[in-house]
Order: C-alpha cells, then sequence, then structure tokens
C-alpha cells in the first residue's frame, strides 16, 4: 500500500505543478516516508497531503499499517 499512495503523491505533485505548495508538501511527504518507522510519524503528514496534494494519496498513507511501516 505505500507503493500505491507513493504513486499518487506523484501523480499530485505532476498535476498540481501549477501550484508551488503541492511540490513542497509532496517532496516531504515521499522524503518523510523513507524514514518514518510507524504510523503515528506519518499522520501529520498524510492529513497535509490530503488538503495539498491529493485526496487518494493522502488517504492511502493514513490506511498503511504499522508493520508495513516497520518492514524496510
Amino acid at each position: 500500500m505505500k507503493t500505491a499512495a507513493k504513486v499518487f503523491i506523484i501523480l499530485g505533485m505532476v498535476f498540481g505543478a501549477i501550484a508551488i505548495l503541492p511540490l513542497i508538501f509532496g517532496g516531504i511527504t515521499l522524503s518523510k516516508m523513507k524514514t518514518a518507522n510507524s504510523k503515528s510519524d506519518m499522520m501529520i503528514w498524510g492529513i497535509l497531503d490530503i488538503f495539498f496534494v491529493g485526496l487518494i494519496g493522502g488517504i492511502l498513507i493514513l490506511c498503511v499499517s504499522d508493520e508495513e511501516w516497520a518492514n524496510k
């Protein structure tokens, strides 16, 4: 599910490239996804992603389980 979230975040960044906020928040979210160890690490970035980048990518980040964040 992390891969699907990354894909939808990248799509949101591409389609929202005219505005600068999707690029900023999408890039930060993608970099935080590499270092996150639990669901609580990504909670705020998932919410910000819903508002500024894309609805589907943000929802998928919030739905990823703790087991997937622990597996690297």
